[in-house]
């Protein structure tokens, strides 16, 4: 499945559309819609995963709800800097279900360069005599993943 529109198309590939994102108290939330399925989704059983961009293979699942064509997932920062992970990186969200696989973005809207103009608030949370920062973003590509750094505390 490709993730961008090619000359031609009028819509983009079946994503995740996201329409609000809430990074506080912990964790950071998405609400939004399926787009593009041909299908009626499945009400149960659905992820948020976090795939991290390398190195490749490690990736964290949470429960997601759908009702209807609507989502929801949360991601607790607390797992985002799991001790096999390296020190800073960037997590890739996407919505999953059996053989389904749908990247989390926000295409169907008139903004571009979200990347640049959408800027949301870090959070950070102790760890390993540190903190872990935490930020979810937009790609050049409109799709949302997460940056994520340990911080030493220095004396």
């Amino acid at each position: 499945m490709t993730e961008r529109m090619t000359e031609g198309d009028e819509q983009p590939a079946p994503h995740a559309e996201v329409e609000q994102v809430w990074p506080e108290d912990g964790e950071i939330r998405v609400l939004g819609h399926l787009h593009g399925l041909t299908a009626a989704a499945p009400q149960q059983g659905w992820l948020v995963q976090c795939a991290l961009r390398g190195p490749r293979g490690l990736s964290l699942e949470h429960p997601a709800s759908v009702s209807g064509e609507t989502f929801e997932a949360v991601v607790p920062i607390a797992a985002l800097a799991p001790p096999e992970a390296p020190g800073k990186g960037v997590w890739d969200l996407y919505l999953v279900h059996g053989g389904e696989r749908l990247r989390v973005g926000r295409r169907l809207d008139d903004i571009r360069a979200k990347n640049t103009i959408m800027i949301y608030p870090a959070q950070t949370f102790p760890a390993d005599g540190g903190r872990v920062e935490v930020r979810p973003r937009y790609t050049v590509h409109e799709n949302l993943s997460v940056d994520y750094e340990r911080v030493t505390e220095t004396a």
